[in-house]
C-alpha cells in the first residue's frame, strides 16, 4: 500500500549512512544505495545530501521522512483491521447441560464441525433439573447460557426461545429394570395393554396429543396418566412404582435404574437447540456450523 523503499529510506535517515542501514536491513550497502536512488527518481526530489557527519536529510527529505512514518503507521493499522475483518474472531459458546439435557447429540455433531471452525470454543455450563432452574435459564438465554440441546416442541415453556431442529428422536417406553417388560429389544402397543402409561397432558405438546388420541380410541386397555413435566423426580417415581412413561430416546441413559425400549410406531419428538429470541451473531454462526454437518 506504500512504496517499500520508504522503509529503507527511514532506516538510512535514522542511521545516517548507507552502510549502517545495510547492516540493520541485512542487505549490502550497494543495494541500499540503489533503493534510495530509485525512490528519489520516483519522487522527483533529492532526499539526502552528504556532509562531514554523513548523510543529512534535505528539506524535502525531512518532510517525506515525517509523512512516511505516518503513512506506514496508518497502513499497518488498516492492514490489521482488514485482517481482523477477514479472520474469524475467537469466541465461546456456552452450552447449558443438566442430567435431563446431556447435550450428547450436539457434541457429536460439533466434533464433526469443529475442525472447520477452530475459532469457536464450547464451554459447558451446568444447571439444575428443576422447573424454577429451567425457567431461569429460559429467561436469561444469551447471558450465562447461550443454548441448550434438548427435545423442544412443547407449549409448557411458552414462547421465550427460538429453536433449531437437529433430528427426530423415536418416542420410547421407559420403565424399571425389574418391570415385566424389562429385557425386551422393542415393544408393540399391545405389549402396553394393562399398564399405566404416563405422557404429557393434553395441550402441552403437539407431538404427544396424537399419541393420546390413538391410544384413547384404539387401545382403551392402556390406562393413561397425564404429567406436566418430565424430570429426574418423575423418573425416580417410575423406578419405585410399576408405571411406564413415554420418553425421548436422548434420555435412555439418564437414570441407571430405568430401561428405555423402542416402540413399534412412527411417533417421534423433535430434538434440537433452543436459544434466545434475539441471539448474538456468534450464536447464529455456531448454529449454522452445526446445521451444515451431515448425520
Amino acid at each position: 500500500m506504500y512504496d517499500p523503499h520508504l522503509e529503507t529510506f527511514i532506516k538510512v535517515a535514522d542511521s545516517g549512512s548507507f552502510l549502517k542501514a545495510s547492516e540493520k536491513l541485512y542487505v549490502s550497502a550497494n543495494a541500499v544505495t540503489k533503493q534510495i536512488n530509485l525512490l528519489e527518481d520516483r519522487l522527483g526530489v533529492k532526499l539526502f545530501r552528504r556532509s562531514t557527519q554523513g548523510l543529512v536529510l534535505t528539506e524535502a527529505g525531512k518532510l517525506i521522512y515525517t509523512e512516511a512514518k505516518k503513512l506506514i503507521r496508518h497502513t499497518n493499522r488498516v492492514l490489521q483491521k482488514a485482517k481482523e475483518l477477514d479472520w474469524p474472531q475467537e469466541y465461546v459458546i456456552h452450552v447449558g447441560v443438566s442430567l435431563m439435557n446431556p447435550a450428547n447429540i450436539l457434541l457429536e455433531q460439533w466434533h464433526k464441525a469443529s475442525e472447520l471452525h477452530p475459532n469457536i470454543q464450547l464451554e459447558i455450563v451446568p444447571f439444575e433439573d428443576t422447573i424454577p432452574a429451567f425457567n431461569e435459564v429460559l429467561d436469561n438465554l444469551g447471558r450465562k447460557i447461550d443454548l441448550i440441546s434438548c427435545p423442544y416442541q412443547t407449549t409448557y415453556w411458552g414462547e421465550r426461545y427460538r429453536s433449531f431442529h437437529l433430528r427426530d428422536l423415536p418416542i420410547c417406553a421407559a420403565f424399571s429394570k425389574i418391570h415385566r417388560l424389562a429385557g425386551r429389544k422393542n415393544l408393540t402397543v399391545e405389549d402396553l395393554h394393562g399398564e399405566t402409561l404416563l405422557l404429557t397432558k393434553r395441550g402441552l405438546s403437539a407431538y404427544m396429543d396424537p399419541i393420546r388420541d390413538e391410544l384413547e380410541q384404539h387401545h382403551p386397555e392402556i390406562r393413561l396418566k397425564g404429567v406436566e413435566y418430565v424430570d429426574i423426580d418423575l423418573f425416580n417415581q417410575i423406578v419405585r412404582g410399576n408405571e411406564i412413561i413415554l420418553s425421548a430416546e436422548c434420555w435412555a441413559n439418564v437414570h441407571p435404574l430405568l430401561e428405555t425400549v423402542p416402540i413399534e410406531w412412527s411417533y417421534t419428538l423433535p430434538y434440537g437447540l433452543i436459544y434466545a429470541n434475539d441471539p448474538p451473531r456468534e450464536v447464529l454462526q455456531f448454529i449454522m456450523a452445526i446445521g451444515q454437518v451431515e448425520e
